[in-house]
């Protein structure tokens, strides 16, 4: 029988963990359905960029996509849908290889958005003019996802 100090340590405890919300292994996110649904698209995704798969990863991309900006604030630069689609022909085509590791640092679901925080690092075989070269990179997006009308998400900016 527990007395005193040991009870109130013990309803403690429990009422904590009652509030507590488990994460989804090796990562700080809560693990619901809603943030599984948008982990296991962006290993989808994940997937057919490192497939060199310009038409699976359109597929996963929301005809409204967001302009691409290309990380600068030249806007003669910028792109939508269909320069995502003529950038991704042209650059997969040249690449030999590639591999793409994703940390993804937070999620955020609500009703028909989210977001997926990615740190990302890719290593990639390209062949250029001037001959075959290894390019490396790191950086870190906001993948920002609507659901399409069947209900599947898509990406709308980030990329």
């Amino acid at each position: 029988m527990l007395h005193g100090g040991r009870l109130t340590n013990l309803v403690f405890a429990l009422t904590l963990t009652s509030c507590a919300h488990a994460k989804i292994a090796d990562t700080e996110i809560k693990d619901t359905p809603e943030n599984r649904e948008v982990l296991a698209f962006v290993e989808q995704f994940r997937q057919a960029v490192e497939n060199l798969d310009a038409e699976a990863v359109l597929a996963l991309v929301s005809p409204d996509f967001f302009y691409e900006d290309n990380g600068n604030t030249d806007s003669s630069d910028d792109y939508g849908y269909e320069g995502l689609r003529s950038n991704l022909v042209r650059n997969f085509d040249r690449t030999q290889a590639l591999q793409l590791k994703l940390r993804i640092d937070a999620v955020e679901v609500k009703e028909d958005s989210a977001y997926a925080e990615l740190y990302f690092e890719y290593r990639a075989h390209n062949r250029y003019p001037a001959g075959d070269k290894w390019d490396t990179s790191t950086d870190r997006t906001r993948l920002q996802l609507v659901r399409d009308p069947e209900g599947q998400w898509r990406i709308s900016g980030g990329l």
